[in-house]
């Protein structure tokens, strides 16, 4: 069972809502959020500011930065730029970007449940992101960045928004990457409760996007209880700010590889134990993205200004579930064996480009940097959802969900 809470907090002025919402935050370096908020002082991402944006030798300490945040925070509200919402109320949130459509509910859930495993991870987190993110949470007191959701799709919850979006949005903007973010509120108590008795029936959801602001919201909780000695359950640090999308509307794109260094292969040496494990095909493409793959297994390698097309042989294919995906393959059969590269979450030499760059800038990318580049077939909905249920962790950088969410739409404050 989902329980849903209706949201007590605040809108984006629509009228400031261009100068105010974020551009995507991962879709950005620290260097470039740094120009971005220095250059953008009206931008909700100056609430966002992290250490690591700042040049060294600028670098203010954690406390002189939270409470910078908390201070521009407090101006936005009191400028005008978020507007207190009247009354308790669901958000209907939709994104689009050419064809493709997705819409969701944004509400709060109990983070009992997400203690519970009703809320299904499937990777790990980084106990220094978790430390930084619980001492914004308390300092700060916001919540504007929800954690996406994604649930089993279902035809009565689809018509139920879809009915609940004929009126004209709230909100409707075109971002910065050319993503159309539209938002209705809905408050009228009878819609509420017909949302509440719709999700009410999903036994499970899985986290997609969030599993750090998910993991640092418990021990937010748990400070924040200890802190409190008239603790009931109903304070709103219970509670976790969601974005729920059925899974059938979500698009993944690839996480693709960069390898800096042969470990030592000349080019037909490479290529030699390469076809060990994989049919490797030189490619002619008058443009890089001629070399994506096309299904499952299939990979292309940029590597000496050539594309090469390599095709895993199903016997190298190993049957476990996280083993078998494209992105444990290509590490096992390719990236450790030959490229020496063993833990890819530590090697220096290990990069990755998400799908938010397209082929021509991974090749650019390789060329410029001397680089070996390894374009991926991008993982399913379901095998994501596969891996959860049965309490297993991907590798890192597997999916890239896209269009991504953005903060300073919605505005909690706890």
């Amino acid at each position: 069972m989902t329980t849903l809470k209706p949201i007590d907090g605040y809108l984006v002025n629509p009228k400031k809502v261009e100068q105010v919402v974020s551009p995507a935050y991962d879709a950005l370096t620290p260097a470039q959020r740094h120009v971005f908020a220095t250059t953008h002082p009206e931008n909700y991402l100056n609430v966002m500011r992290s250490r690591e944006e700042f040049p060294e030798h600028e670098r203010p300490t954690l406390e002189q930065l939270l409470a910078s945040n908390y201070q521009r925070l407090q101006s936005m509200i009191s400028d005008g730029d978020f507007v207190r919402q009247q009354q308790l109320c669901y958000f209907i949130y939709r994104l689009a970007v050419d064809d493709h459509v997705q819409t969701g509910l944004v509400a709060e859930i109990p983070i009992a449940e997400y203690l519970a495993g009703q809320v299904k991870k499937h990777e790990h987190t980084q106990a220094f992101k978790e430390d930084d993110l619980t001492a914004y949470q308390r300092v700060v007191r916001a919540s504007s960045s929800p954690i996406c959701l994604t649930y089993q799709a279902r035809e009565d919850i689809d018509e139920l928004l879809s009915e609940m979006t004929e009126s004209a949005p709230l909100i409707d903007f075109v971002a910065d990457d050319g993503a159309r973010q539209s938002v209705w509120a809905i408050s009228e108590p009878a819609s509420c409760e017909r949302l509440e008795a719709a999700f009410a029936d999903l036994p499970v959801s899985y986290l997609t996007d969030g599993h750090h602001r998910a993991a640092s919201a418990e021990r937010f909780l748990e400070l924040e209880r200890e802190d409190n000695p008239n603790h009931t359950g109903d304070e709103l640090y219970n509670n976790l700010l969601v974005a729920f999308f059925p899974s059938n509307q979500l698009r993944i794109l690839e996480y693709n590889r960069c390898v800096n260094g042969t470990n030592g292969h000349t080019v037909s040496e490479l290529l030699r134990e390469i076809s060990d494990n994989f049919d490797v095909e030189a490619l002619t493409v008058t443009t890089a993205a001629e070399a994506a793959p096309r299904s499952r297994g299939e990979f292309a390698m940029y590597f000496s200004e050539n594309w090469y097309r390599l095709s895993v042989r199903d016997q190298h294919v190993p049957s476990d579930l996280v083993d078998g995906l494209d992105v444990s393959v290509l590490q096992s059969q390719l990236l450790a064996p030959i490229l020496g590269i063993v833990d890819p979450r530590t090697d220096p030499r290990m990069g990755y480009l998400s799908g938010a760059f397209n082929l021509d800038q991974l090749q650019s990318h390789c060329r410029d940097n001397d680089e070996i580049g390894f374009a991926v077939f991008p993982t399913s909905i379901e095998d994501l959802m596969a891996v959860a249920d049965a309490e297993r962790v991907m590798p890192p950088k597997s999916t890239w969900f896209d269009p991504k969410l953005r903060s300073g739409i919605f505005l909690l404050l706890r």
